[in-house]
C-alpha cells in the first residue's frame, strides 16, 4: 500500500485548538448581528425619545426641571432595559431547555453555558439601553419648551 494512504494529509487537531478556532469563527460570526442589533436598539429609542419632544416641553412648562426629566428618562431606560432582559432570558431559557433535551443523548458530559459571555452582551445591552434614551433626552432638552412646543404643532 502506497504511504500517502497510510497517513494523513494534515495532522489531527488538539480538541484544545479546535475549541479556540471555533470560539474565533463564532465571534466572527456574532459581530455582524450585534452590530446590527445595536443600531436597532438606538434608533428605536431615539425615535421614541424624539418624538416625546413636546411632552417633554409641556413638563418643562408645567414646572419640571431638567434634572427631574433626565431622572424620569433613567429610570425608563432602566424598566426597558430589565425587561428586555428578562423576555430576552425567557426566549433562550426555552430555546436552551429544547435543545439540551434533543442533545442530551449525545453529550458525554455535561455543556457549561459561557456566562462570561452572556453577562458581557447582557451589560452591553444596557449600557446602551440608557444611552439610547439619556444622550437623546439631554439634546431634546436643550431647546426651549417653547419654542418645542410650537414647533411640534
Amino acid at each position: 500500500m502506497a504511504e500517502w494512504l497510510r497517513r494523513p494529509s494534515r495532522p489531527a487537531r488538539r480538541p484544545d485548538l479546535q475549541q479556540q478556532n471555533n470560539a474565533v469563527g463564532m465571534r466572527i460570526l456574532m459581530t455582524p448581528l450585534l452590530v446590527y442589533t445595536a443600531l436597532g436598539i438606538l434608533n428605536t429609542l431615539l425615535l421614541a425619545t424624539r418624538q416625546r419632544r413636546k411632552e417633554f416641553a409641556a413638563l418643562r412648562l408645567a414646572g419640571s426641571t431638567k434634572a427631574q426629566l433626565l431622572r424620569m428618562l433613567g429610570w425608563e431606560s432602566v424598566v426597558v432595559v430589565l425587561s428586555g432582559l428578562l423576555v430576552a432570558g425567557l426566549v433562550i431559557t426555552v430555546f436552551l431547555a429544547g435543545l439540551s433535551a434533543r442533545i442530551a443523548p449525545y453529550l458525554t458530559a455535561p455543556a457549561p453555558l459561557p456566562w462570561g459571555a452572556l453577562a458581557q452582551v447582557a451589560a452591553g445591552c444596557a449600557g446602551l439601553g440608557v444611552l439610547g434614551l439619556l444622550v437623546p433626552g439631554v439634546l431634546v432638552l436643550r431647546v426651549r419648551p417653547v419654542r418645542a412646543v410650537r414647533s411640534a404643532e
